[in-house]
This record gives C-alpha cells, sequence and structure tokens, in this order.
C-alpha cells in the first residue's frame, strides 16, 4: 500500500537527516529540511509545525511536532495525515555503521483520512512528483532503478489515540474508527513484524494480537503470511493464513461467541435477540476467503450454537442495502423449539388443556438481517410444538420474506411437501400450500389441537393464509380450504356399535374403513359440510364447524345403520359440541326423530291415500300417483257438479 511506504519513508527520512545534521544545525532546520525532503519524494506538500526538539539521552532521538502531510489535489475534506507530534529515537552506533536500527517511534493523535473519489482513485496513491516525467518529444530516457530505502529494524513502535476516517464516493460509505492504539515491532529486517492493536467502536476494547509475514509485501498491496488472535467483549477468535490491505485473506478461521448481543453492542451494532440455541452463542471454525471485491466465502465449516450443530459452506455479498447469503447446511439434529416456545414468556405454541393459544409477541426481525438462498438438511428437526424427521427444505429469502420449498419432510409419520410463506414486511403473515400423505392422525391432532380421539392414516391438501403477532391471533386469523382422505382407523371415546344397540355412545372405540371431507378456513374456523365415513355396516356423514383459534367445536357426526329396522337403516345424530378440553359428547334425539320417523310418515300418508282413492273408486293413471289421482278426480267431479248446474 502507497501511504504504508509513504509512512516508513518519512521514518527513514527524518532519521538520515537526523544522524547528519544533529550537531550541524538547529532543530527548526532540520524540521524544515525534513518536511522538503518528504513533499519531493511524495509530490505532497508536508508541514511541521515548531521545531525539531533534539535528545541525546537514552537514545538519540527528535521529536516534531504538528506533522502534516497533504490530502490529493481532489479532496476538500483536510489532510490525508496529521498527529500533534510523532517521536523517533535511534541506536546512534547503528547510525555510524549505516545501519538504521529505530528503538521507538511514537505518535500522538494521529488522523488518517482515506479516500476514494468517484473514479475509484484513492488518496493513498502517491505518485511521482510532475518534475520526473519526460518531454512528450524528446525520446524517452531509460527508467533510473528506484533507490531502494535503507534496511531498518524497529524495536517498537507506539500510536496512541489515533483516528481513522474511510470514504468512499463511489458507494457512499463512510466508516470511522476513533482512540485506536497500535504497537508494531520489527527487530530483523526482512523478518516478522509483530502488531498488537486495539479498537473502541463503542468504547469497550476489541482486542488484535499477531504477526506479518513480510512487512513489505505487505507494504506493496502483494500477499504475505498473518496470524491473529481477536479478543472482545464476549468473543475470541484466530486467523491463520495470507492476507493483504486491499484487502484480501485466505486462510483458517476459529470464532467462539458466548455472547452475541455484547458483541454487536462492542462492534457499535445494534444486538440482535436471538433465541437460545440459534445464535445467542456460536462457534465458527473453517476455511474463509475474503476477495478485494467484498466477497467473503467459507469452505469447510462448522458452525454450532447451544446444541445445534451443522457443516456449512456459504458465500456472503455485503455490497447492497442488506447482505446476501448462499448457503448449504448439513445439520446434526436441530432443536428449533425456541422460535415457538419464547424465552422469557416460556409459553408454548401448542395449547394444553383449555390453556387457550400463546399470546407472547413473535420477533420476526430476524427476516430483515439478510437476503440469500439457504439449503438445509436434517435428520431431525425439534420444532417446540412438534418433531420433523428427515427433512431437505431450501429456504429463500428477499426483503424480509422466506420462501421455504419443502421438498421432503417427515412429520408425523408421513411425508408433507409444498411451500411455506412467512412474511414481514408489513407485519408478520404465514402461508403456504402443503401436500401430505400417510400422516398419523392421532400424534397430528394431539399435537397440534390437544385432540387424542382420532387414529388411522391420513393424506391431506392444505391452503391456508394468517396474519398476525402471536400464535394466538394467526390461528384466529387462518382463511384457506383443504382436504384429507383416510384409511382405516379408529375414534376413541365413541361405540357407534353400542350407540344402534340402544347403549350409551361415550366410552370405547369405534373403527372406520375409510373417511374423506373437504373443509374451508374463514377467520380461525374450519367449516365442514360433507363427511363421509364408512364403517362396517354403518355409513356416516358429518357437518359443522372446529373454532381453530377458539379451541371449541360444534359439530354433528350422523351415523346410519344401514341393516336395522329389516334393512330400512337407522339414523342417530351424535353431537360433539364445547371446547377442546373436554366436549360434550351426545345423541340428537329430536332430530333422531326426524329423521327415523320421515320414512314412516310417508308410508302412512300414502296408504291413507290409496284408502281414500279405493273408496272414492279413483283409477290411477300410469306414472300417476295416488295424491295427483285423488286431485284429478276431485276436479273432474267438481267440473261435472258446475255443468249440472248450469244445465237447470
Amino acid at each position: 500500500m502507497r501511504l504504508l511506504r509513504l509512512l516508513i519513508g518519512a521514518i527513514v527520512v527524518f532519521v538520515l537527516i537526523l544522524g547528519a545534521g544533529l550537531f550541524l544545525v538547529p532543530g527548526e532546520q532540520i524540521a524544515r529540511v525534513a518536511a522538503e525532503e518528504l513533499s519531493r519524494r511524495t509530490g505532497r506538500e508536508v508541514t511541521v509545525a515548531g521545531d525539531a526538539r533534539l535528545s541525546l539521552w537514552p537514545q538519540l532521538g527528535v521529536t516534531v511536532g504538528a506533522l502534516q502531510i497533504a490530502n490529493a489535489d481532489w479532496s476538500d475534506n483536510g489532510p490525508l495525515f496529521q498527529a500533534r507530534s510523532v517521536t523517533i529515537g535511534v541506536d546512534a552506533a547503528a547510525l555510524l555503521k549505516k545501519d538504521i536500527r529505530i528503538r521507538a517511534l511514537r505518535a500522538e493523535g494521529p488522523q488518517i483520512l482515506l479516500e476514494r473519489n468517484a473514479d475509484g482513485t484513492g488518496n493513498w496513491e502517491i505518485e511521482r512528483p510532475a518534475g520526473t516525467a519526460t518531454s512528450a518529444t524528446a525520446p524517452a530516457a531509460p527508467a533510473a532503478p528506484a533507490r531502494a530505502l535503507p534496511a531498518f529494524t524497529l524495536d517498537r513502535a507506539e500510536i496512541t489515540g489515533a483516528a481513522l476516517y474511510y470514504i468512499d464516493r463511489q458507494t457512499g460509505t463512510e466508516i470511522s474508527q476513533r482512540d485506536i492504539d497500535l504497537t508494531l515491532t520489527y527487530p530483523q529486517a526482512d523478518g516478522p513484524v509483530g502488531i498488537d492493536l486495539t479498537l473502541r467502536p463503542a468504547g469497550d476494547p476489541v482486542h488484535l494480537t499477531g504477526t506479518v509475514a513480510d512487512a513489505t509485501a505487505l507494504a506493496a498491496g502483494n500477499v504475505t503470511g498473518l496470524k491473529l488472535d481477536i479478543t472482545a467483549p464476549g468473543a475470541t477468535g484466530a486467523f491463520d493464513g495470507r492476507a493483504s490491505v486491499r484487502p484480501e485473506a485466505q486462510g483458517k478461521l476459529t470464532l467462539d461467541v458466548s455472547d452475541t448481543a455484547r458483541l454487536a453492542r462492542a462492534l457499535r451494532q445494534s444486538p440482535p435477540d436471538l433465541p437460545a440455541g440459534l445464535g445467542r452463542d456460536l462457534r465458527l471454525s473453517g476455511t474463509v476467503t475474503l476477495t478485494k471485491d467484498g466477497q467473503l466465502s467459507l469452505r469447510e465449516g462448522t458452525l454450532a450454537s447451544g446444541t445445534n450443530r451443522a457443516t456449512l459452506a456459504a458465500d456472503l455479498t455485503t455490497a447492497g442495502d442488506r447482505p446476501v447469503l448462499r448457503a448449504q447446511v448439513g445439520a446434526e439434529a436441530l432443536d428449533l423449539s425456541a422460535l415457538t416456545t419464547g424465552d422469557k414468556a416460556q409459553a408454548t405454541a401448542a395449547p394444553t388443556a383449555g390453556s387457550g393459544w400463546s399470546t407472547a409477541p413473535i420477533d420476526a426481525s430476524a427476516l430483515g438481517l439478510i437476503d440469500g438462498e439457504i439449503g438445509l438438511t436434517a435428520p431431525e428437526i425439534d420444532l417446540g410444538v412438534t418433531k420433523l424427521g428427515p427433512t431437505r427444505t431450501v429456504i429463500t429469502i428477499d426483503r424480509a420474506r422466506a420462501v421455504a420449498d419443502l421438498r421432503e419432510v417427515s412429520i408425523f409419520g408421513g411425508k408433507v411437501t409444498g411451500e411455506f410463506v412467512a412474511n414481514n414486511r408489513n407485519g408478520l403473515s404465514v402461508g403456504g400450500t402443503l401436500n401430505a400423505s400417510n400422516i398419523a392422525l392421532q400424534r397430528t391432532l394431539s399435537e397440534l389441537a390437544g385432540i387424542t380421539r382420532f387414529t388411522g392414516d391420513a393424506s391431506a391438501t392444505l391452503k391456508f393464509l394468517a396474519s398476525g403477532q402471536s400464535v394466538a391471533a394467526l390461528m384466529n386469523a387462518l382463511s384457506g380450504e383443504g382436504g384429507i382422505d383416510t384409511g382405516r382407523g379408529t375414534i376413541e371415546g365413541i361405540d357407534l356399535d353400542r350407540l344402534f344397540r340402544g347403549g350409551d355412545p361415550t366410552g370405547g372405540t369405534t373403527i372406520f374403513d375409510a373417511t374423506r371431507a373437504t373443509f374451508t378456513l374463514d377467520k380461525g374456523v374450519l367449516t365442514n359440510r360433507d363427511l363421509l365415513m364408512k364403517l362396517a355396516g354403518i355409513e356416516a356423514r358429518g357437518e359443522g364447524a372446529i373454532g381453530l383459534g377458539r379451541q371449541d367445536i360444534d359439530y354433528v357426526f350422523t351415523p346410519v345403520s344401514l341393516q336395522a329396522r329389516n334393512g330400512q337403516g337407522l339414523a342417530l345424530p351424535v353431537v360433539i359440541r364445547g371446547p377442546w378440553a373436554g366436549p360434550k359428547i351426545f345423541v340428537d334425539v329430536e332430530k333422531a326423530i326426524q329423521l327415523n320417523a320421515a320414512g314412516e310418515k310417508a308410508r302412512l300418508e300414502e296408504e291413507l291415500r290409496q284408502k281414500a282413492a279405493d273408496k272414492l273408486g279413483i283409477e290411477q293413471k300410469t306414472g300417476e300417483s295416488t295424491e295427483d289421482a285423488l286431485r284429478r278426480t276431485i276436479e273432474e267431479e267438481a267440473k261435472k257438479g258446475l255443468l249440472k248446474l248450469f244445465n237447470r
């Protein structure tokens, strides 16, 4: 990097002038000569305010006050570099041998301003002074070899209270860091450089220590070996690899974050309110690569939080309004129960008897932190309300809207495919289209609704939508439609065979062969009108409503014994009404009488009509009912009577 070479050159210039003129010229003259030499070398105006104060003991040294290096001519934001004072101490004996051994270098309150203009040019790119250019008409002279800086070593350099500012006019980025402390050691020429850096973005120190393998290569913008240890509030880490100041890097990274929120505050970021096991703590390792255009990738990565562990390959782009992440995650058994079980409220999404749905607010703000596409495979996922078996899904996130493409989800003993959407752009809403097969009814209804009466396997389709900031609000806002198809199963708590024998229908078990039904959802209420259940010698129909939000039921289940009453059939409507926690189940006697007496009533009415027809001598025509024949006969007799009346 040209700026680093410039600063090293400035140190060497001061040392050489100090050694040459220590006893010959006053400090003011030394400062002026040094500033002129630096200006000549860089093409930038260099000024030193005040004298250069000399010292002989304990080391040969000079202190320069208020050093400034001018910015590029296209910038109006102030100097490139300025410091209240700079002190340099050298080994006098080594200097006499033309070796530059810097014993100490101290800078107080330096301020460095780095800028990139709209054309992408950096203010640290120092060009050769214009006077060195050749004439357009004169033949180009062979380029003189650049004089290398004399070899030097640095026992210790200290920078305290520094400020660094970065302005990028291409992207509109502005970054500032204050109260920076830096210690450098360079004890052997062409050897490694020791680094001890302390940053304080929000007050608490973030500490980096390590070594740079080749300082000359780093200063030239080339890649060199780099080892760093990182200590920050709530986190430790290490990097072992290669890097340059462009910036770009590649190497092994380990990171152990015990408190993500504390680390975020230390980095002057908004602390995320992440659940336990889902980022509140974090352990990361892998091979990272950072390119100079800001692309960050991770390979052979491992990621852990709480008891959750996974392998990870990821690419992160930080340009734009939000970071964009593309990743493949191969998880072990995942515990995501914190998403539906609030740590503070300790509220469970699945209801217990009489408890109602959780009203604890759902914080879905994490959906807006990042965009991208994440592929996930896991052998087991605990969602709190239920557990998933082997799962394969792809999650796409775009501006706080996440779409999960469920390619394979094992749940409730069966499989689910389809799409699930969570949208937090204007408040939280969820929706999707799901297709399920071989789902265990008892486990499904028990875990989702607290209903344990049904057994058997089912296939189902569901299209749904809901909005709200809690589980209770979502369940009370459900809308959509669907259908269900089952094979053989049972209904616990109802014995239809006992019912038709005249006993108490409660208690016992009903076995059915197949069930079909469709339903609609509106404001959290599931409505069904066409339930058809087939049993041995019994056919059952049902209609009514199930309050998914209110957790209640008002349903009429009407089984018909096809062989009863000498094959005429017997219908006994069973009412299921009340809260899920304890609904009442009883036979609607009045409706039963109406249903079963309807046939008897029609038969008796037909017999009466037939007797009347016989007494009146009514002859039925083909296809004519007794009632129609009676009406026709009466009309005909009435006409005859009227004709006789008029004939008189």
